[in-house]
């Protein structure tokens, strides 16, 4: 199986002096693809700055992430750009939709940057995650575990190879929670993404095909 994500040497540092923080400590460890792999760690170990660098979120002060051999830290302004669009997709916790825009619109807005959604694709998507009679409809009107639903269809419509999900349960209850990790593994398998996930939970670690366990901003078990 080939390597989708390559972390070499990544070390981040926040503040000076007295106040600084280390949150990665010179981390490595490759990410297959099409593969299922969690972060976890203590609040403060590193795993949302961790999965913040893969998004280009942030950057570190010192270090390499290569995906697909090529080094993502090199990339000017448009490359960043393109590679956000489409190369990956991005599921948070407080699911970050835009409350004055209908489900629909939600979902689409992402689209709308690279024009590649075909009608086919979209309809199987929102069919599997049991939200075509959202669609319609705007946040507010939505449950929390509807709303999280809507926010994995925005992340797979471009069909990108990565998805990144922070603690994409973490405001769900249980049912839910249940719901949308399964949902989670079977669209990604299904059409051949890597899911990387940074949660707190034992039991989601435990369905993962991979476990970076992270102490103080160190890799303690890869």
């Amino acid at each position: 199986m080939d390597i989708m994500i390559k972390i070499e040497h990544l070390t981040k540092k926040y503040g000076e002096g007295d106040s600084c923080c280390l949150a990665l400590n010179d981390v490595s460890a490759d990410i297959q693809e099409n593969t299922f792999t969690v972060i976890t760690g203590k609040s403060g170990s590193g795993k949302t700055t961790l999965l913040n660098m893969i998004g280009l979120i942030d950057k570190p002060d010192s270090g390499s992430i290569l995906v697909e051999d090529r080094n993502i830290l090199d990339y000017g302004k448009k490359d960043c750009l393109r590679y956000r669009r489409e190369m990956i997709g991005m599921v948070f916790q407080f699911f970050q939709l835009i409350p004055v825009l209908t489900c629909r619109d939600n979902i689409m807005i992402a689209n709308e940057c690279v024009k590649k959604c075909k009608k086919d694709y979209f309809d199987t998507l929102t069919e599997q995650l049991d939200i075509k009679d959202l669609l319609n409809k705007y946040p507010d009107q939505l449950s929390g575990g509807q709303q999280q639903r809507i926010a994995i269809a925005r992340a797979l419509i471009n069909q990108p190879r990565i998805i990144l999900a922070d603690e994409p349960t973490g405001n769900l209850d249980s049912e839910n929670s249940r719901r949308v990790i399964d949902l989670l593994k079977q669209t990604t398998n299904e059409y051949g993404m890597t899911l990387l996930m940074v949660t707190h939970d034992a039991d989601i670690a435990k369905q993962a095909d991979h476990c970076i366990h992270l102490v103080d901003g160190r890799i303690q078990q890869n």
